[in-house]
Order: structure tokens, then sequence, then C-alpha cells
């Protein structure tokens, strides 16, 4: 059974450019033969590791997107460990998970604000409903003062803070 996979592999730093990029479709190469497919490949570049990796405290990021037969992995892993120019290589299932459009992860009916296209809210919109049907006060919106600064408009029951009298 074919299974998508992440790939992700640190090449050595001492290489130059065609030599990396020679690495990389070699390792594209071995997927293909043991039956799989790349979908996407990105050379994220040259980048510092967190800690020294036989002996190189820098190394080339190469991210592949991969679709492969799971008997296959083994294989693929012993080649990148046999492989001298990769010094780390990281092998994930790439899980995708997909929600009804209706429906949240809890299969629960999905709440949609009233909201314009510009994603503000309407001038006649002040109270929304929430999830169980109360009524949701909106927020206060800033407003420009004279000077050109944002202001929020407070309630005047508004308790004062310790302090201010």
């Amino acid at each position: 059974m074919l299974r998508e996979y992440e790939l992700f592999y640190i090449i050595r730093p001492d290489l130059d450019d065609e030599q990396v990029r020679t690495a990389m479709d070699e390792i594209a190469e071995v997927v293909v033969a043991d039956g799989g497919e790349v979908a996407k490949s990105s050379l994220w570049g040259r980048r510092r590791l967190a800690y020294q990796i036989a002996g190189f405290t820098d190394g080339y990021y190469v991210l592949k997107e991969i679709t492969l037969p799971g008997e296959k992995l083994r294989e693929l892993e012993r080649q990148l460990r046999l492989d001298e120019r990769v010094i780390r290589s990281l092998i994930t299932l790439s899980q995708v998970y997909y929600l009804p459009e209706d429906e949240d992860r809890r299969g629960r009916p999905r709440v949609r604000s009233r909201r314009t296209e510009a994603g503000v809210p309407a001038d006649d919109q002040v109270a929304d409903q929430g999830a169980e049907g109360v009524e949701v006060e909106a927020l206060d919106q800033p407003e420009e003062t004279e000077d050109g600064d944002l202001a929020v408009q407070q309630d005047e029951a508004a308790e004062p803070d310790e302090g201010e009298e």
C-alpha cells in the first residue's frame, strides 16, 4: 500500500551546489527505484545545525514529500545511512486530516459569524450568536482621535483603576 511520507535530510556543507543537486537527484532515484514517487522537493539552503553532527556545524537542509510502499521504507532508510553525503535524515508519515465542511472535529455544526467580505462587522451587526444561541456583544472598536492615535471608548460605568479617582 502506498503511503505519503515527508523525507527530511541534511547534506554535508563541504559540497558545492552541483554536488548537492546530484545528491538530491540520486536520493530521488532511490525512491523511484523502490516503487515510489517524489511529489515535492525543496532545498532550504545552508543552515546552522542546532548541535555538531559528524564534525559539522552547518548543512544543506532538504525536504521531500514522497509516496512509497511501506515495505520499502527500511531500504530507503538504509540507503540514506550508507550515503556519506547525508549526515542526518528523518522520515515521517504525512498525516492529512480532512474535516467535513459543515462540521468541526467533534461533529458539531460550525457556527459562521455574520461578517462582511472584508472581515469587518457591518455597522448594523452589533451582536452575533454564539455556539449555544447566546447573544455575544461586539467588542469595542478603536476610534481615531484628533491627533491620529487610536483610542477605545470605555463604558462610563466601568470602575476606575486603583489610584485613580
